[in-house]
């Protein structure tokens, strides 16, 4: 069930996370900021709600990293995520079928048609600084499956591996709804 993950993979996952955002910056930021009905986000909301869990990801990844050993890696550079976090990271995957409420930190701040390059570039950002850490943790040959942090969102202790694929899932989950907002409003357009 879980997947084994190179540095290299795993760098992969948040480029493409990149690319994902850039592809957005085409969309006519009116469309971005619409939401298909008032229960629902706009894509700029969904994009801002994502920067939101990214930086406190970033946060819990870092304070892993600076609190831990130097552990070097054991293996040959390959991590995996423990069965529940790997459940974890399999639910969250689109299409999804399974809602999970927002906590308040994470809510979107709001759709404001200026907000959405800003909020696209700080979605860029965070994945270039997740890159970052991955690029810092190869070089020093740390084993991220045995470093690990407390997650105060879910109260429980993951590794930096889960910490990254959650960050992942959890944008291809976002990234995935914002494309059906976008499609349902094509939709219903003149």
């Amino acid at each position: 069930m879980n997947e084994t993950y190179t540095y290299q993979d795993l760098i992969s996952l948040f480029e493409e996370s990149i690319r994902k955002a850039q592809d957005f910056e085409s969309v006519p930021d009116d469309l971005l900021a619409t939401k298909p009905d008032t229960s629902s986000w706009s894509a700029v909301e969904i994009f801002q709600h994502i920067v939101n869990f990214n930086r406190i990801y970033l946060r819990f990844i870092d304070r892993a990293i600076r609190n831990s050993k130097t552990l070097p890696t054991t293996k040959k550079n390959s991590f995996s995520p423990r069965f529940a976090a790997g459940y974890l990271v399999q639910i969250m995957m689109p299409p999804y079928k399974m809602k999970i409420p927002t906590i308040t930190p994470m809510k979107p701040d709001n759709s404001e048609a200026k907000e959405i390059k800003n909020s696209l570039q700080e979605l860029i950002e965070t994945n270039k600084e997740i890159i970052e850490y991955l690029d810092e943790a190869e070089e020093k040959k740390l084993d991220l499956n045995r470093i690990k942090g407390k997650n105060s969102v879910f109260k429980i202790s993951m590794t930096v591996t889960e910490f990254f694929l959650v960050f992942d899932a959890h944008q291809r989950r976002h990234f995935w709804q914002a494309e059906q907002t976008l499609n349902k409003l094509r939709e219903h357009s003149p």
